[in-house]
């Protein structure tokens, strides 16, 4: 079945830099339907992914704070990365209601109608979103969760009489953020610029300078491996790191391909309306030239 969809393009910016990262190239409509199943079936998605979101961030600052540690909540790239796929998806959330409550055939009018700062902002999260929940699960456990677990009694984050309310909020936070951003790739038809890779990694750098400045003034380094007292393995995490994130985001750009090309296969990709009237023009030049005329192409003449 083949859907009509608008996919009508955001304005185009003035300033260079926008144009040239592709950040003005959003197709609002895109992140309010879906290949798969129909705009209203993805609303009913993403009200409890929103809804279990907004529990985790919550419970995630209601736990540190009792264990006096939120001062340095904020430091940490888990908790950014967690805030911004929670800041996505209500957001996302939100147009998604705008959308459906147009009169059809629905229009994604609440995109177009705020500042185009904003959905810059919103196409950016999204790039980052889809690149930064990859990362933050193989680190932590592939680097910190090994640590924590083989702690002294007393260091140990799982020490006895401990909440489970911790260990739901860890695993949610390093695991379950995973499937909430692979759910949205997979449902949603947006899609991935080349050029935008430059500014999640610049996101990334800026990160590295605030970890700097929290070790500056409290002499705390937020991940161990980031200490430059470990010398040539301090430098290896550093480029090893920066060098995944680019992986990532190019194994993501190949992914939203690959999606985008079994919806072509099984004839999911929507036409526009310029594509449909094309194709109706040639389907007629068909008849013409083969003496079948019909009275919907004769009038078009």
């Amino acid at each position: 079945m083949v859907v009509e969809y608008q996919d009508e393009q955001i304005k185009v910016s003035k300033w260079a830099i926008i144009r040239w990262l592709r950040l003005d190239r959003l197709e609002p409509e895109r992140a309010v339907t879906s290949y798969w199943i129909p705009s209203r079936a993805l609303l009913f998605i993403r009200i409890p992914t929103s809804l279990y979101s907004t529990i985790v961030i919550w419970a995630s600052i209601g736990t540190s704070a009792m264990a006096g540690d939120f001062s340095r909540y904020f430091a940490h790239f888990t908790q950014m990365t967690y805030i911004g796929l929670h800041a996505y998806l209500i957001t996302a959330l939100y147009h998604h209601v705008c959308y459906l409550r147009t009169p059809q055939p629905h229009q994604p009018n609440s995109f177009f109608k705020q500042p185009s700062i904003l959905n810059y902002l919103f196409s950016y999260l999204y790039h980052s979103i889809v690149v930064f929940n990859i990362i933050t699960p193989i680190v932590y456990w592939c680097a910190l969760s090994p640590a924590l677990t083989s702690a002294t009694n007393e260091e140990t984050i799982r020490k006895e009489g401990e909440p489970p309310i911790r260990w739901w909020v860890t695993t949610s936070l390093h695991g379950v953020s995973f499937v909430l951003m692979m759910m949205e790739v997979i449902f949603s038809r947006m899609t991935l610029y080349v050029n935008m890779v430059l500014l999640v990694l610049i996101n990334v750098v800026l990160y590295m300078f605030l970890t700097f400045i929290v070790h500056a003034t409290t002499g705390w380094w937020v991940y161990g491996f980031l200490d430059w007292d470990q010398g040539g393995v301090a430098a290896g995490w550093y480029i090893g790191i920066g060098a995944a994130f680019i992986v990532v985001y190019f194994i993501q750009f190949l992914f939203h391909m690959l999606r985008d090309w079994v919806a072509k296969k099984l004839g999911r990709f929507p036409q526009h309306k310029t594509e449909m009237r094309q194709n109706d023009v040639e389907t007629g030049q068909q008849l013409r030239d083969s003496g079948v005329a019909t009275s919907r192409y004769s009038q078009e003449q």
